[in-house]
């Protein structure tokens, strides 16, 4: 719990950075057209200065010109010190801004890697890896850990019915409703095809369920699809498992999921569900 909450914090500041870099908008463009001002101008100070000792020169006598010299010389240095220290600064400060939407960008991509397209939720791959990772850590720490596995049933009728677009529009909205139906702090993903999945660190088995009986709920009246006079509620099959009743592996714990599921949808394959009754009709319209 605690490093995911560390992560959530983390990509709060990240967000926040990302913000004021963008504000700033520091780029290598930036960077470089500021190095040429700064070169030009300090080859305009010097000019100037070189032009002004060569008239003088050619004007005054020569204890005049060396006392003009002796004015003219410090105050060009001078000049030319301040240009040099206000040039380092800007740079550092161009440079410290563009390392920053440098960074946003890396972890924005990274970010890219471990979602999926469709939904926005983890991928099966983060998914995986981030159960392996919470699952040492319940078991260095002696404490709980739960899954929650699901699969969207009847989901080939909306797409035979009602297109793959509506397939997928199913599909996103599911994961809204499992986003609204879990914590800051679970991970939802979308595991692949019509199967979700959640990862529920510090929740023992009554918590499990009760996660579980609020996401059907959620989804027995929450529409995920509407066309026309049809208004589709998902149909889903839940399976719970988790450390330590679960099993003591990813693999064990992943199964007794999987088992549970297959059951729910072994249970209902001959019932008719809402889903599967609005895309009959639709066919039957059709």
């Amino acid at each position: 719990m605690q490093a995911t909450e560390q992560e959530a914090a983390g990509m709060q500041t990240t967000h926040a950075i990302a913000g004021r870099a963008e504000r700033d908008g520091a780029s290598v463009t930036d960077l470089g057209r500021y190095r040429w001002l700064t070169r030009g101008a300090v080859a305009v100070m010097a000019a100037v200065c070189a032009a002004a000792i060569c008239v003088a020169h050619a004007a005054l006598t020569d204890g005049e010109f060396y006392l003009t010299t002796s004015i003219v010389l410090p105050i060009s240095l001078l000049g030319l010190f301040a240009i040099a220290d206000r040039s380092r600064k800007t740079h550092v400060e161009l440079e410290r801004r563009y390392r920053a939407r440098l960074f946003i960008r890396n972890l924005e991509l990274q970010d890219m890697a471990m979602r999926d397209d469709l939904t926005q939720l983890f991928n099966r791959r983060y998914f995986f890896e981030r159960l392996r990772r919470e699952l040492d850590r319940a078991r260095s720490l002696q404490s709980p850990l739960a899954i929650l596995v699901l699969d969207v049933d009847r989901l080939k009728d909306v797409n035979d019915a009602y297109g793959h677009k509506a397939g997928d529009m199913v599909l996103a909205n599911v994961a809204k409703v499992l986003v609204k139906c879990t914590r800051t702090h679970d991970i939802p993903a979308r595991l692949g095809g019509d199967e979700f999945g959640v990862i529920m660190p510090e929740t023992d088995k009554d918590g499990a369920f009760a996660v579980a009986n609020r996401l059907q709920r959620a989804l027995d009246v929450t529409p995920v699809y509407e066309q026309d006079s049809d208004s589709l509620k998902a149909s889903v099959s839940l399976g719970v498992s988790g450390f330590p009743w679960g099993g003591d592996s990813v693999d064990e714990v992943v199964q007794w999921a999987d088992t549970h599921v297959y059951a729910a949808k072994t249970s209902r394959k001959n019932k008719p569900d809402p889903l599967s009754s609005a895309c009959e009709r639709s066919r039957k319209d059709g």
